[in-house]
């Protein structure tokens, strides 16, 4: 099936299909929910749909359909006028008609489980609750990130680093924000950054009741106020002007309060005269 028969189905099964006739194919096979999915979508296909489908043997046609049901399972809960609504804004914001974009962001997810989340999101912008450009920004997201580190994004609610390394991948993406640099040793704090609270609670539906503030804050030993002044006096004491005789060992004084006796061997600087 080419490329543009399926951007037609997406686009169709947007603003045509019959969401609820979808929930009753679940636990079907793939081929009897790409089947159905297919004649729902377009009246082209009612005809030769099955025949067509029965003898499919592409491999990418048939997991690009596994993964699009599963998406179209996820917005059964939403209108018509709603998705229509979501299509059209789509189209405008990505200069693309909404078949393709949808179809190029299914396809680009790597994990079946990435689906539900992109139509978790999907419901998000239909109900106002996140932009069309945090859409865009948050799909992004899903693309970069393996689902397996997606997962361990709500330890970060709090100030969290972990050692086997999702850390470094999480805050590379831009989902987490440093939080504590900690100059004892110890590794440094991370929480989520405001795309990182955006994808926990409307893609993967988890509630958050964060209370850190944002900034970074630095973690230093403990010092007594005696420790601290001999660290001062000794930094006083250091930048004092050092004489042997009547020169100096090194330009500590400005210029002006010197006055110079100048060698082949260069310039020596003697005490100002009292």
């Amino acid at each position: 099936m080419g490329i543009e028969s399926l951007t037609r189905i997406v686009e169709q099964s947007l603003n045509e299909v019959d969401y609820e006739k979808l929930t009753a194919l679940k636990g079907k096979t793939i081929r009897e929910q790409i089947i159905a999915l297919v004649k729902f979508a377009s009246k082209d296909y009612v005809g030769s749909a099955e025949t067509e489908l029965q003898v499919m043997s592409d491999y990418k046609d048939s997991e690009f359909f596994r993964k699009y049901v599963n998406y179209l399972l996820g917005l059964t809960e939403t209108t018509q006028e709603e998705r229509h609504l979501f299509a059209e804004e789509i189209q405008l914001k990505a200069e693309d008609s909404a078949g393709n974009v949808i179809f190029g962001m299914v396809e680009g997810l790597d994990n079946i489980n990435k689906q539900k989340i992109l139509a978790q999101l999907s419901i998000a912008k239909m109900h106002k609750a996140i932009s069309i450009e945090d859409f865009f920004r948050l799909y992004n997201l899903l693309v970069r990130i393996p689902y397996v580190d997606l997962k361990e994004l709500v330890r970060y609610k709090e100030p969290f680093y972990d050692v086997s390394g999702d850390t470094e991948l999480l805050f590379a993406t831009g989902v987490l924000e440093m939080h504590t640099i900690d100059t004892k040793g110890s590794s440094n704090k991370y929480v989520l950054s405001r795309l990182g609270e955006l994808l926990l609670r409307w893609g993967m539906g988890i509630h958050l009741e964060l209370e850190h503030g944002k900034g970074t804050n630095v973690e230093l030993d403990t010092l007594t106020a005696e420790a601290i002044d001999e660290v001062v006096d000794h930094k006083v004491d250091d930048a004092r002007p050092k004489w042997e005789g009547d020169v100096l060992d090194k330009v500590t004084e400005h210029p002006l309060s010197m006055e110079y006796d100048e060698k082949d061997e260069g310039i020596i600087m003697k005490k100002r005269k009292r």
